[in-house]
């Protein structure tokens, strides 16, 4: 048995033995402001994790407020023209995705225009095929 297997059998057996003591035999030896103390520092710590959370919550708000929405179907390639034209990493990242995409990419592209384009129709007419 290598040292890390006993170390983890009596990590087991701890943890055991104490998850069978009653609340009296854990309690045992540690006074009422021993207690107090602790139950002060777990409150603490779970008001301190929340604000942790509520900041990195505003900070990820933060951070999406700059970004360009998705568009609705029925606006189209003039909404992709409107966030390329507002938004330069957006278009500079679309342009080399383009490129990357070899020849046939205008193809690609009006392909994607006519489905927009039947998705908006298919929106007005609320869906019914």
């Amino acid at each position: 048995m290598t040292e890390k297997d006993r170390l983890d059998r009596l990590d087991d057996d701890f943890i055991e033995a104490v998850l069978a003591m009653s609340s009296e035999e854990a309690l045992e030896g540690i006074s009422d402001d021993e207690i107090k103390a602790m139950r002060s520092r777990v409150s603490a710590a779970a008001g301190k994790l929340g604000r942790q959370r509520l900041a990195n919550a505003r900070a990820a708000m933060a951070s999406e407020k700059g970004r360009p929405r998705p568009a609705s179907n029925a606006q189209g390639a003039k909404a992709l023209d409107e966030i390329r034209a507002n938004d330069a990493v957006f278009n500079q990242k679309l342009t080399l995705a383009a490129r990357n995409g070899g020849e046939g990419y205008e193809e690609d592209r009006a392909s994607i225009e006519a489905d927009l384009e039947e998705l908006r129709q298919d929106e007005e007419r609320g869906g019914r095929d």
